[in-house]
């Protein structure tokens, strides 16, 4: 074997000694809904249904929703025809995943480091290992909903470092094909390729027009198979802001990722999101200072592709979630660094390949630190999400003021039996926004438990702000039932 392929074999083995930790997790979050409650996921006959819908139409109660994801489920049913419902395999393609994506990280950064005179294996080496290890990936990993964040990511990085080898549009596009019906994301993909182009002095070439009227067709087909799905761009907003206020929370979002990518502590699955509602808010006003600052980075790395490709990577792949009416209302997640963080692996090498051979020393110190931190990171992270009630119980406390937090741990509490502690929750969430199910919730514990008067005041509670709550109608007819028969 040659050093590129130990390096790269060192690579993934590294990876997944460090992610082996999750294979003991369990199902969390939104895996019950879009994986363990899903029919279509478990019958190749909803094959057509998967392919002409929207990601949430499976379920006869939702709305049609913004997303478009087909590849997801074809991933979930391809894994639950092999392995059924056991979340260890899940898991494990998760693990395996993540570590061909490392893999490929380490060989697009070969391939931009050569073309700039820097062949050594130390630096692509440390881009995948920046990437794999990476503490702001635990949600990506360990998380089986996203998935979709792993295989876009996959797909993407394979047809960038196909085109970075022949520079052609007929081998790669069906790459970005695939990953366009994995998330919408990819279409940074046509945007990175572009750019490295342009750095290479080659956009006024005949083949390289050829070569993108490949991705062009690949986007149109996409384009068609999500507009026949979802009829649209987006159905309805999350957050209720006004298009200045859209526009100036634009920056304090970039900032606090970019915050994340640097220092990924305090992660959470959950973050509370604050509006700016000024010009004149300090985060918007620093948030804009680092978007000059990061706009004079990618001008003057024009004529460096790795630099380059790797802020690109960095900033394009987020421009999409820095919308914030089409997001939820928390606002922020970890996993929409994904790909962020492969390009910052790769400026990270980038940065280490102008050192001189003293500073270069030092590097490979502060870089193994870094690694062995991140490392270390990512392990404690992983048993955050162990469970429903770990990841829950971690997320309260780091978003106290998040209704969603304190809903969700309660739920995971009253399934496993505390109900102590899911009555504190449900109750805390109630206080933060009106949530006619949290009312309802606090009536079935306080109903199971003979408190007839404080289980009727919740389940009027639960109708008061959703009077068609069918349920809480039921609930009150077999309290009035139960009086009768003591009368």
């Amino acid at each position: 074997m040659t050093k590129k392929s130990l390096a790269a074999a060192a690579v993934a083995v590294i990876v997944i000694a460090v992610w082996a930790c999750s294979l003991s997790n369990g199902f969390v979050y939104d895996d019950h809904k879009y994986l363990v409650g899903n029919p279509w996921v478990k019958d190749t006959a909803f094959t057509g249904d998967i392919f002409s819908s929207s990601t949430s139409a499976f379920s006869p109660t939702d709305a049609i929703s913004n997303t478009y994801r087909p590849m997801l489920y074809m991933l979930y049913m391809a894994e639950y025809l092999a392995f059924g419902l056991t979340p260890f395999y899940f898991h494990l393609v998760n693990i395996l995943a993540h570590a061909v994506n490392a893999v490929f990280v380490f060989f697009v950064a070969a391939n931009l480091l050569g073309k700039e005179g820097r062949g050594s294996v130390f630096l692509p080496l440390l881009a995948g290992l920046a990437f794999g290890l990476h503490t702001i990936n635990t949600e990506v990993v360990n998380w089986v909903s996203a998935s979709t964040e792993l295989f876009f990511t996959l797909f993407a990085l394979a047809g960038l470092n196909l085109y970075l080898r022949r520079a052609s549009g007929v081998l790669s596009a069906p790459f970005f094909l695939v990953a366009l019906l994995f998330k919408e994301t990819a279409a940074a993909l046509a945007l990175i390729i572009f750019i490295y182009d342009y750095s290479k002095n080659r956009l006024l070439l005949r083949d390289r027009w050829k070569a993108y009227a490949f991705f062009i067709a690949a986007g149109f087909v996409y384009a068609l198979m999500r507009f026949n799905a979802i009829g649209g761009v987006m159905h309805h907003k999350q957050a209720d802001l006004s298009t200045i206020e859209a526009f100036i929370n634009i920056f304090p979002l970039v900032a606090a990722y970019f915050a994340k990518l640097a220092l990924p502590v305090n992660l959470s699955a959950i973050y509370e999101f604050h509006p700016a509602r000024s010009f004149l808010d300090a985060r918007v006003i620093a948030g804009a200072a680092f978007v000059l600052a990061f706009s004079a980075a990618l001008f003057f790395s024009r004529r460096r592709p790795a630099m380059l490709v790797g802020l690109s990577m960095m900033a394009i792949p987020l421009l999409p979630v820095l919308y914030v009416p089409a997001l939820s209302s928390s606002a922020m997640a970890d996993r929409y660094l994904y790909l962020p963080s492969a390009g910052l692996a790769i400026v990270l090498a980038s940065v280490a390949s102008v050192l001189d051979k003293k500073a270069a020393k030092a590097s490979i110190v502060v870089a193994s630190a870094l690694l062995v931190a991140w490392a270390a990171g990512s392990i404690s992270r992983s048993q955050v999400w162990r469970s429903d009630h770990t990841l829950w119980a971690d997320a309260a406390r780091r978003a106290p003021n998040s209704p969603n937090a304190h809903y969700n741990y309660a739920w995971a509490s009253h399934n496993a039996g505390d109900l102590k502690e899911a009555v504190e929750h449900y109750r805390r969430a109630a206080s933060l926004a009106p949530s006619a199910d949290a009312h309802y919730n606090l009536g079935v514990i306080f109903l199971g438990q003979s408190m007839i008067d404080e289980a009727e005041f919740e389940f009027r509670a639960a109708l008061g702000i959703d009077p068609g709550f069918d349920g809480a109608r039921g609930r009150l007819m077999e309290i009035k039932r139960l009086r009768g028969a003591g009368a």
